[in-house]
This record gives C-alpha cells, sequence and structure tokens, in this order.
C-alpha cells in the first residue's frame, strides 16, 4: 500500500473512532436519566418524618402538656338542670378529696335545683348539694355521690407568679372544644372586696369557670372564677379550696339547701363597661350530650325534715 493510499484512510479510521465516542456519550445521559426513576421512594421517608411535627403545635409547651396528664384525671364537667329536669348550664370543676367533693363556679350552678359531674373517664355522679361556698368569690364546694375513690388534687397555698410569668387552665378531658391546657401569662395582679385575683392574657372564655389553673411544676395554684361585675373569668388563688373544705364537719350533710339558705348567688350580668364581649357558656361534650336529669324526689334531707318514712325516688339521665 502506497503512502498516499494510507493518507487517505487516517482520516476514515478518525471519523468513526469519533463517532464511537459520540455514541457512547449520548448513552450515559441516558442512562443517568432512568437512574431517578427507581428512587421517587426517597422522599416517602422525609415525608412520613416530618409529618409528626406539625402535632406538638397543636399542644402548648411540653412541659405544661406533661404535667396536666396527672391533672386531667380530677377535673370534671358540672352539668345542671332546673325544677323540670332540663339542661341550664354547663361548666367545670375538680376534685379536691377522694370522696367527691369538687370545686366549681357558683355562677353556673345559680337557679339549678340538680346536677350531675362526668368524670374524665366517662363516669356520671349525682351532685347531692352543696358543702360550702365563698359568695364573694363565686366559688362553691359541692358532693358527689361517689361510690369509689376518686382521683383528687391537692391546692397549693403558694402565690400564684408575677406579672408576665406562665400558668395554664386544664381542662375537663370529656370537653373537645379545647385541646385540654390552655397556656396563659398573667397580665395584671388585682385586689377587690373578694381578696386577690390575676388577669391573664389571652381572655380565658366563660366555660372555663371552674377549671384548675397550675404552674410547670403541675401544682395547682388557682382556680378560674366568674366576675360578673365585669363579665369576664379571672383566677383565683387556689388557698380558697382549703378555706371552703375548713366549712366543712364530719357530720355535715350536702343539700341544695345550703345554696339557698345562704347568701344569694352572684348572678352574671353584662356590664356596659365590660372590656371583653360574653361568651356563650356551653361546653361541647365527647360523647353523648346529657339533656334531661330530673332530680331524686326524695332525697335524704328531705325525708328527714318532712318527717317521711322509706320513700323512695329515682334518677335518670337522658342522652341525644
Amino acid at each position: 500500500m502506497s503512502l498516499n493510499e494510507r493518507m487517505r484512510r487516517v482520516p476514515l479510521y478518525f471519523i468513526l473512532t469519533l463517532c464511537a465516542l459520540v455514541s457512547c456519550e449520548r448513552k450515559h445521559p441516558a442512562a443517568r436519566a432512568t437512574e431517578p426513576s427507581s428512587s421517587p421512594a426517597s422522599p416517602t421517608p422525609i415525608q412520613s418524618i416530618a409529618a409528626p411535627s406539625a402535632q406538638p403545635s397543636q399542644t402548648p409547651t411540653s412541659d405544661f402538656a406533661q404535667v396536666a396528664q396527672s391533672i386531667r384525671p380530677a377535673v370534671i364537667i358540672v352539668s345542671v338542670f332546673d325544677e323540670t329536669g332540663h339542661l341550664t348550664a354547663n361548666g367545670h370543676g375538680f376534685f379536691v378529696s377522694d370522696d367527691g367533693k369538687f370545686i366549681a363556679d357558683r355562677s353556673v350552678i345559680a337557679g339549678g335545683v340538680n346536677a350531675v359531674a362526668k368524670a374524665a373517664d366517662g363516669a356520671i355522679y349525682n351532685v347531692s348539694g352543696a358543702l360550702a361556698q365563698v359568695a364573694a368569690q363565686n366559688l362553691v364546694l359541692l358532693k358527689a355521690d361517689a361510690t369509689r375513690t376518686l382521683p383528687f388534687l391537692a391546692a397549693s397555698t403558694k402565690a400564684l407568679p408575677d406579672i408576665g410569668g406562665n400558668v395554664a387552665v386544664v381542662f375537663s378531658q370529656v370537653e373537645r372544644a379545647n385541646s385540654g391546657v390552655l397556656e396563659e401569662k398573667i397580665s395584671g395582679r388585682f385586689s377587690d372586696e373578694a381578696g386577690e385575683w390575676f388577669d391573664v392574657t389571652p381572655a380565658l372564655p366563660k366555660t372555663s369557670a371552674g377549671a384548675p389553673v397550675i404552674d410547670q411544676r403541675g401544682e395547682v395554684i388557682g382556680i378560674v372564677a366568674f366576675r360578673a361585675g365585669n363579665n369576664s373569668c379571672a383566677i383565683r388563688p387556689a388557698a380558697i379550696a382549703g378555706t371552703l373544705l375548713a366549712q366543712v364537719s364530719s357530720n355535715m350533710i350536702a343539700s341544695w339547701e345550703n345554696l339557698t339558705t345562704s347568701s344569694h348567688f352572684t348572678t352574671p350580668t353584662a356590664s356596659p363597661t365590660a372590656t371583653r364581649s360574653p361568651t356563650a357558656a356551653k361546653i361541647p361534650l365527647r360523647g353523648s350530650k346529657l339533656i334531661y336529669a330530673p332530680a331524686p324526689r326524695y332525697p335524704t334531707e328531705a325525708r328527714q325534715s318532712r318527717g317521711a318514712g322509706q320513700s323512695s325516688g329515682s334518677f335518670r339521665v337522658l342522652f341525644d
């Protein structure tokens, strides 16, 4: 083969080699394009891990959420009925003894002749009446007819935090409108004829009346009470619980007459100078709703006062 023929074939070899290289480069991107097709599953674990992170935002800080777990079993919903047996109001309360004594707001009980207490575990107890009250502070000590030992809270005598301190209102597990714990900040400290009370931010709903207030250690340091003059709720020191219990003697019988023969109720009335808009005092509850519960016709104290014999009555609770 002559030198000229060899020189002509060199460009041909070079062109073939170049074409082969170009075809390989075109295949690599195609191969790389198919690789992500096997990896769409990789974002799935990220989404499944990130999703639960939204849950803590629905609850208060971990400190309050954790300590409230031991508080909530003693918090109850009180349903009050009139003479016809129809529901007039719902409110909060909490047990302060293992035999069924509990504290509630007097404005919720006003006008009622019968009531039941619905516990966190779903049990319903008839309320036989009142044992003691502090009318000025709008709180009352009532007695539920318990047949077993109940969880209860020991109120602390320590002072509430200073202005700017954090507290939390603990709601009943039966209520479905709230997450269970309402975190608040002390915004003011005041005194009136009933003693010291505290204002908080954000404003407390009327449905919180009777609920316990705790600090970050889980100690019950306050009680939510309705202030009729201002048509709003405030926090009273938990030491009131001790004052109420001290009024009860060992032989005292709970009676609804204890509410009417003592000082009259402070009936909630709207105030033209109120700084907060009224809130309907109706609590949506989980499960069946109490709508009708006539009072027993012959309570023990009525039989004793009238000299009656062994008459008996019935107690019914209907659900919608």
